[in-house]
């Protein structure tokens, strides 16, 4: 056999060989940039609860009045939240993509259900707080209740200072902003309404903030009780020791059941 023709097989051999690897490194590749390959779907969650250092009530404020405007109320405290304990902290709050709090506009989907600035600062609280969660949650629910929102904190940069404040005796966005838009006379899908939400997420964040830095201190004091207006209702209603124990909820049944309490105690 002639050299020409051996060289010619050698060179067709070695593209050959080339060629099949190239086509591997390339789905190596592919897989590589997949986020589902076994490299990233076996790290494991941080248990709770993080690390949380005390953070500044207005600095987080006035991040969440901003976040407002980029993805509504649970991405506005949310992210302020998330994004002031990755300064502080860092770790584990670097793996929270906050893009995840978008689905809690308006209630959820705009379904008008818990407010988001609420379901934002509670699944953080969560984290921080692991076991007392149901002390300083059921703290930033209660306050909420009674809050006349929106405050005036952020009126020094907001669009619409010095607006009509309500309370909303609820957590329900759907309460707390038909609420408002009726003592405003304004339309749930005008910039005063998103301002007026914007500071509700600010106020709702920084509370949360002040919460938990007491906890962490140790210095926390639950302060929010029922109003005496149901407190009654409660304690007939609600939880397993009640004479009833036919009812789920914390918040004040007067606001839609007053016709039920006529002759109650």
């Amino acid at each position: 056999m002639s050299n020409s023709i051996v060289s010619r097989r050698k060179f067709i051999t070695a593209g050959l060989t080339f060629a099949a690897g190239a086509a591997l490194v390339g789905c190596g590749a592919k897989e590589a940039a997949s986020p589902a390959t076994a490299s990233t779907t076996n790290i494991e969650a941080q248990p709770v609860p993080w690390i949380y250092e005390p953070l500044d009530p207005e600095v987080v404020r006035k991040r969440a009045y901003e976040n407002y405007f980029e993805g509504g109320c649970c991405y506005a405290a949310g992210k302020a939240l998330v994004d002031s304990a990755k300064e502080k902290v860092g770790g584990p709050w670097n793996t929270i993509p906050t893009d995840m709090f978008k689905y809690g506009k308006g209630g959820a989907l705009s379904w008008g259900t818990l407010c988001g600035a609420l379901n934002g600062s509670l699944l953080v609280m969560n984290l921080v707080a692991g076991k007392d969660i149901d002390q300083v949650g059921n703290e930033l629910m209660g306050w909420y209740t009674m809050f006349p929102f929106p405050s005036t904190k952020m009126d020094s940069f907001a669009k619409f200072p010095n607006q009509i404040t309500t309370i909303a005796n609820s957590p329900l966005c759907h309460v707390s902003v038909s609420l408002w838009a009726n003592e405003a006379n304004a339309k749930i899908n005008s910039d005063e309404k998103a301002d007026r939400c914007a500071k509700v997420s600010g106020d709702t964040a920084a509370e949360a903030v002040l919460i938990l830095n007491k906890w962490k201190e140790g210095k926390f004091i639950p302060a929010y009780s029922p109003g005496s207006e149901f407190t009654s209702c409660l304690t007939c209603h609600n939880g397993a020791k009640s004479m009833l124990d036919n009812e789920q909820g914390k918040m004040n049944c007067a606001q839609c059941h007053d016709d039920k309490l006529q002759g109650h105690p």
